[in-house]
């Protein structure tokens, strides 16, 4: 099965731009024509957190008109500059999963024809905080999801990336009780990936026994800064990810938003 993936579009309201130079909105609603176009369509599409910039009314109306398929079908991972409620109000999946100001934190069960699949989501937002955070009692609930899904491949999905990337802006807002979380998932030889987001660029990394990956911004790719240089972003193209997800592990490409066009060599024709 193929899903894809993507993560902070950071959606701000009608006619506004990001940094006055950035078309967030534009940027979503060419992926989601890339990925409409693509010769196999996903199967399941993952949005992987910052969905708006400010957690706003507005932002969340701008971000249902680009989106405009049913919102239900997708599976929504709260990030740090979202708002759990907004998250709840605009999307109907999402409204009976804990009570008001709680998590977001869910499972969402899938058949495929020949193999079953678990997208475990957990919500590492600490509200009014950059960085992120998993409590005891979230590890104790992600270690019964996991436990009762033995039978089953699982990704698990959140905004923050478990793991420090090497660039110390983004370091500085990390994941509190990464090294609890990496504990938990080591337990089980059946966890195929963590998928993240709040990077703005692709990283991996092996994680828990195995591999977490955070995929980059439809909007804006930070840049690759190992010096302690100050926050900035590279001219690179928006992209999100594809996840080709088999009973034997996931493989994961990016891909520009626009698609990155192709020929053929004359030996192929």
């Amino acid at each position: 099965m193929l899903i894809a993936q993507i993560s902070d579009p950071h959606i701000f309201g009608a006619g506004q731009l990001m940094e006055g130079r950035i078309d967030t909105a534009d940027h979503l609603a060419r992926a989601l024509s890339t990925l409409k176009n693509l010769q196999t369509p996903p199967e399941l599409l993952l949005l992987t957190g910052d969905l708006v910039n400010d957690g706003l009314a507005e932002q969340y109306e701008h971000l249902q008109s680009v989106l405009a398929d049913d919102l239900s079908r997708m599976i929504v991972v709260a990030g740090n500059h979202d708002d759990r409620e907004g998250l709840r109000h605009y999307f109907p999946q999402l409204r009976g999963i804990g009570s008001e100001g709680d998590e977001l934190n869910y499972v969402v069960d899938h058949e495929c024809d020949a193999f079953d699949v678990s997208i475990v989501v957990l919500d590492t937002t600490v509200p009014g905080e950059h960085g992120g955070a998993l409590n005891s009692e979230q590890l104790t609930w992600l270690a019964q999801q996991l436990e009762s899904r033995r039978d089953r491949r699982v990704i698990v999905a959140q905004h923050h990336p478990p793991f420090r990337s090497g660039i110390g802006f983004m370091d500085n807002y990390g994941l509190r009780g990464a090294d609890d979380e990496a504990d938990v998932i080591g337990r089980f030889t059946n966890v195929d990936a963590v998928l993240c987001g709040h990077l703005h660029r692709p990283a991996s990394s092996a994680f828990g026994g195995t591999v977490a990956f955070a995929s980059p911004s439809t909007a804006a790719q930070v840049s690759p800064a190992f010096g302690g240089e100050t926050t900035s972003y590279t001219e690179e193209s928006g992209m999100f990810s594809l996840h080709y997800w088999t009973s034997s592990g996931l493989v994961t490409h990016l891909h520009p938003i626009d698609g990155p066009g192709k020929w053929v060599p004359a030996w192929a024709q």
